[in-house]
């Protein structure tokens, strides 16, 4: 079993080797990547039952990961304790880890968050401002935490890479060890305790909300969500939790309060009827006026509406029937959980009209497939 004692001997060890950064797996890069991907894991996970312990309830799945590269050694090792359902990859969600500086001079124990996302088959840097309204929000949710703690600091990897940018961006908070000055295991162990149950906060507080910045809208998360769910059998991400940002009844309410929004808003352009038929067609308001005729399509929702769902039906009515069309987005709905039942009020429009979907702004978050007739092989060979 790997003890305390060694914890503080590897990251020592790392940040020797640090200096001797290649892509290579020479001699120096192969010890890293045993001390971060083994042994510095390995205490770790020996401390799982512990860092369990400081997580709030539903949050029952911590693990351990450490990666130096695989093929090619990255300049920047790293080692984190995560939620699996939560950050199912270092890309994803939040997380403590512990950074190397590139040059070997510090180590961070840092609450951090996926700095990059997978768009158009490549990683991309999150945008600079996202990252810094996810780390204004995780600081404003441990604010208390925070301020009691008299040892943090900012992160600085000295390493030329967009990852490290993206790793200093997103630090929420770190503890930084000095070469040839790591502190004693039961030192160690107080700032990881520190750190995971900040991390725990974070879960807890990110459950609640309706969405967090930098996060696809809740309409949008649960569609994903309940996709992921339907078409695999082990899902991932929040779909492994089943857990969903807006329940039946707060959708319920959004959806109402955005026709209402939008029928008041037809009427003042002088539409005499404007009929609700969302529950029988594939669009939402009838509007009439003068022998003309609109097609009305209308979304609610408590974010800045950059992005809604569409079914296959919608866009092929809106189609069809354009230009009598318009798309109606009632933005930043604001949702009472505390009423009973609970309410849906405000909300601002933005209308698109005359409404032609363009196919470049279509995303495909699920395809059906038919599945072809089961071929048996010749008999002798493998299936």
């Amino acid at each position: 079993m790997v003890t305390l004692t060694t914890m503080r001997a590897e990251i020592e060890e790392v940040l020797r080797l640090q200096p001797a950064w290649t892509w290579r797996n020479t001699p120096e890069m192969e010890r890293r990547g045993v001390v971060v991907r083994r042994e510095a894991a390995g205490w770790l996970r020996g401390e799982l039952p512990a860092l369990s312990a400081l997580m709030p309830p539903g949050v029952e799945d911590l693990a351990v990961q450490g990666k130096d590269g695989t093929g090619r050694k990255t300049e920047l090792p790293w080692v984190r304790v995560f939620s699996v359902s939560r950050s199912p990859s270092a890309t994803i969600g939040f997380y403590a880890v512990y950074l190397f500086a590139a040059t070997g001079g510090r180590a961070y124990l840092s609450l951090n968050q996926g700095t990059t996302r997978w768009e158009n088959g490549e990683f991309r840097a999150r945008p600079e401002k996202e990252l810094l309204e996810r780390v204004q929000w995780a600081r404003s949710v441990l604010a208390g935490e925070l301020a009691r703690a008299d040892h943090l600091e900012a992160v600085n990897l000295e390493g030329g890479t967009s990852l490290g940018h993206g790793y200093e961006l997103g630090n929420i908070a770190a503890i930084g060890y000095r070469a040839g000055e790591v502190p004693p295991h039961e030192e160690l162990r107080r700032d990881l305790r520190f750190m995971v149950a900040a991390l725990g906060r974070l879960y807890e507080e990110a459950d609640r909300a309706i969405r967090l910045p930098g996060e696809p809208a809740p309409e949008v998360a649960d569609a994903l969500t309940l996709v992921e769910t339907t078409a695999r059998a082990r899902p991932r991400a929040r779909s492994l939790r089943s857990l969903t940002r807006l329940n039946v009844a707060e959708r319920t309410v959004i959806e109402k309060r955005a026709v209402r929004v939008a029928t008041e808003h037809l009427r003042t352009l002088g539409y005499t009827t404007v009929k609700d038929v969302g529950a029988t067609e594939s669009y939402d308001l009838d509007a009439r006026r003068a022998g003309e005729r609109l097609y009305v399509e209308v979304k609610g929702t408590t974010s800045d509406g950059t992005e809604v769902i569409l079914t296959k039906n919608e866009v092929d009515l809106h189609g069809k029937q354009h230009p009598a069309t318009m798309l109606i987005v009632v933005i930043g709905i604001e949702l009472d959980r505390d009423a009973n039942p609970v309410e849906a009020n405000g909300g601002r429009l933005h209308v698109v009209y005359p409404w032609k979907i363009a196919e470049e702004s279509l995303t495909p978050i699920a395809f059906r497939y038919v599945v072809p007739e089961q071929v048996t092989p010749p008999p002798g060979e493998a299936p």
